[in-house]
């Protein structure tokens, strides 16, 4: 297995803190959305496009990302893709007409997907044979501290110079990264000599080694920003809204140390197992509702563990890390765009028990997707 003998922990938090700002370019726009309606009031409902609209180039572009940043080197993809995702959070800084404000998030899925993709993969590279499986589960921390980071930040920087400000400060942050970056990360000498569009999507689905991490990270994304927008209103517990993201991020570190002894496909099939015990319980004692959906998120969390996890567990060679780490792009973004939906349809026609009885039928089809993939590599 390729790897770093010695695992280089200040080269890993550095990649971890880049993967912050790659999060941040969803959650800057998520969290100044009130603030611009009143900038564009004439947008309706075109202006939470802005924000999805990431997650539909990680649809579109995800499974062929892998290829392409291997190809163009995953050192000149992380410092291109940071730049770029600078200069357009700059550029929004400005108070742009919406169809501009489109067109530049457009082009930062580009930055955002280069990004989750490459990264997760020079973690990985930089990761001992030992560390490697905690050092994934320490990656898949990054969405939820990014979003409790900017929560705390965003309403001061909002207040002092509106949402500008907000998006200023991610680009200067993100340019200060790539600097950082450019000086820290090793000047690799690996390039694939041809890429190909439609050969990269065959080799993709046509291995489950490199879609099996996706799958099992699909069914986690379904549920969990769903989850996270209607539970808390539909328990009138409008304070797990904070707490339930910090919940599932002890699940999931705690998934890459798990990893070091037990195959993640395990890990992930015994974490929708008990997942769906915890639904049945939830319907069944609803007057222990908060404290079951506690223990719910922090077994929720343990999934995206694993399944990063599993990249490097399933796959040896970088190119294959960088591939399966596309597919899973994909996948959870196509989890992530259809879960709202349709739990909103499960709250509007069951109210809260609707919520955790489609709750219940995801934990079951993850444990049955987890479990086909243990058995179809016991080792």
């Amino acid at each position: 297995m390729s790897g770093a003998r010695r695992t280089d922990w200040p080269l890993e938090a550095l990649l971890w803190a880049a993967g912050l700002l790659a999060a941040a370019q969803f959650g800057k726009l998520s969290l100044t959305l009130a603030a611009l309606g009143a900038r564009y009031p004439e947008a309706g409902g075109v202006l939470p496009f802005a924000v999805s609209v990431v997650g539909i180039v990680g649809i579109l572009l995800g499974p062929v990302t892998g290829g392409l940043v291997t190809w163009i080197g995953l050192r000149r993809a992380v410092l291109g893709a940071l730049l770029l995702g600078a200069g357009l959070s700059l550029v929004q800084a400005a108070e742009l007409p919406l169809w501009l404000l489109l067109v530049t998030r457009a082009a930062e899925g580009v930055s955002h997907l280069a990004l989750v993709v490459a990264l997760p993969t020079l973690m990985a590279e930089a990761a001992s044979d030992r560390d490697r499986p905690v050092v994934m589960g320490f990656w898949g921390t990054f969405f939820g501290v990014s979003f409790a980071l900017l929560a705390l930040a965003a309403p001061r920087l909002v207040g002092l110079g509106g949402p500008g400000a907000l998006y200023a400060a991610h680009g200067g942050a993100m340019a200060l990264m790539a600097g950082v970056l450019a000086l820290r990360l090793p000047r690799l000498t690996r390039r694939r000599a041809e890429f190909d569009l439609l050969g990269e999507v065959r080799t993709i689905y046509g291995d489950l080694r490199l879609v099996a991490p996706g799958l099992i990270f699909g069914w986690h994304a379904l549920v969990f920003i769903a989850l996270l927008t209607f539970l808390p209103a539909a328990l009138g517990q409008p304070w797990l809204a904070v707490v339930l993201p910090l919940v599932s991020l002890a699940g999931t570190f705690g998934a890459g140390v798990l990893a070091r002894r037990f195959r993640p496909a395990r890990i992930a099939a015994v974490a929708f197992l008990v997942n769906g015990v915890l639904c049945v319980a939830v319907l069944a004692l609803p007057g222990a509702a908060v404290g079951l959906v506690l223990a719910m998120f922090l077994v929720i969390g343990v999934v995206p563990g694993a399944g990063f996890a599993a990249i490097p567990w399933l796959n040896a060679a970088v190119a294959q890390r960088a591939r399966a780490n596309g597919a899973l792009a994909q996948l959870g973004n196509v989890g992530t765009f259809s879960g709202t939906p349709l739990f909103a349809l499960a709250l509007a026609m069951g109210g809260g028990a609707g919520l955790i009885w489609l709750t219940l039928a995801v934990a079951v089809a993850g444990f049955a997707t987890a479990t086909l993939i243990g058995r179809r590599y016991p080792a």
